[in-house]
């Protein structure tokens, strides 16, 4: 038999249950999630461990990409088909989805910096002081299609050197720390472009000294101009127009793990976060050391987080949709990939993003 809602109201408040909490119960909903490896992971782990998606309903369901497609930067099709709700990747990847006609939108900024470091080969360091002095050198910065290899292009033609100015070293130097050292020592590299967890093995070696530290908002500003949108969660705008609710709470969970992610310490992260996140067969002599990696690990991508302002800066996108524009990418799939986005013509930097998510979340964060 079906109650009146005034008889359950009744019953409810004689059994201890407020209407406040009543009211306030979510009605539940499922996420499909595809998290990148590193930062990318560690949120939406950390978002479990402290039970951020429960409070807002969420069942997420945490997806890879490469279990539906060969190649991981096709995922902006798992978004429009609706095999995906929700990826965290590299800004870019809304950049060229909208360019190959599979468009993602930025809904929340999770770093402003993209973690690089350029270092100069301690035998150069009196020769090179700015990009300007890039010409001519062999430079370590990854394949032609990547970050790396980009921001390293704009650094040098901000610095007034045409293109071509520099010789790239072989693609494996920038993956493989011995064979770096090892060229390195025999002065066949002269600047590295790395990201962790490379720069720390190399910053070790004590065979290069850091020349520009884009890993923090600030170092990022001074080098480029402007901040970088790096990794964000993004969706497709079909998803955002059917299920704006959806995107709120998603967004609501990432706000209140950035913050607690800003105003917490690596150990205290270590400890919220669910076993999953972790391998699971270290064995009991081994987890103090993984643990202690770990943990080290995290400390070291801490400031590259946004903090506070989980939108998209106009300006970023400006900057980052115009250096994407001009990149001469490689030959490679990805890079033909790459260049037939950036040079459709279709892209608008204020097309690829939507902060009226994060703006939202951050107005109730406590």
């Amino acid at each position: 038999m079906k109650l009146p809602s005034r008889i359950l109201v009744l019953a409810l408040l004689a059994g201890g249950l407020s209407l406040q909490a009543f009211a306030a119960a979510p009605e539940r909903i499922k996420i499909r999630l595809a998290p990148m490896p590193g930062i990318g992971h560690l949120v939406p782990e950390l978002a479990v461990g402290l039970g951020y998606f429960e409070q807002e309903g969420i069942d997420v369901e945490m997806v890879n990409v490469m279990n539906y497609r060969d190649e991981d930067f096709y995922s902006t099709e798992l978004l429009n088909d609706g095999t995906i709700d929700a990826e965290i990747c590299w800004y870019q990847r809304v950049v060229f989805g909208i360019g190959n006609d599979q468009p993602a939108r930025a809904v929340f900024l999770i770093e402003n910096s993209p973690h690089l470091t350029i270092s100069v080969a301690n035998r150069l360091r009196d020769q090179v002081r700015t990009a300007a002095d890039f010409k001519g050198k062999v430079i370590a910065d990854s394949a032609g299609f990547s970050t790396r290899r980009y921001l390293t292009d704009v650094m040098i033609a901000q610095a007034g050197l045409p293109p071509g100015s520099y010789t790239p070293a072989a693609t494996e130097l920038s993956s493989k720390l011995p064979l770096l050292t090892q060229a390195l020592q025999d002065g066949k590299v002269d600047i590295v472009a790395c990201m962790e967890p490379m720069t720390s093995g190399l910053m070790a070696t004590k065979l290069v000294t850091p020349l520009y530290e884009l890993t923090t908002a600030e170092g990022t500003r001074k080098a480029l101009g402007e901040i970088w949108p790096a990794r964000c969660l993004y969706v497709a705008p079909r998803y955002i127009e059917a299920h704006p609710d959806r995107v709120q709470r998603l967004v609501n969970v990432f706000a209140r793990t950035l913050r607690y992610l800003n105003t917490h310490t690596a150990q205290e992260i270590v400890a919220k976060l669910p076993a999953g996140y972790f391998a699971p067969d270290i064995s009991n002599d081994l987890w103090a050391d993984y643990k202690k990696g770990k943990t080290d690990e995290i400390a070291k991508v801490l400031p590259s987080l946004t903090n506070g302002d989980y939108t998209i800066p106009p300006a970023a996108a400006r900057l980052a949709c115009d250096v994407l524009a001009h990149t001469g990418f490689d030959e490679s799939h990805e890079g033909q990939y790459r260049r037939t986005a950036s040079q459709s013509g279709k892209v608008r930097p204020e097309a690829t993003y939507d902060n009226r998510f994060a703006e939202e979340a951050v107005k109730h964060l406590k």
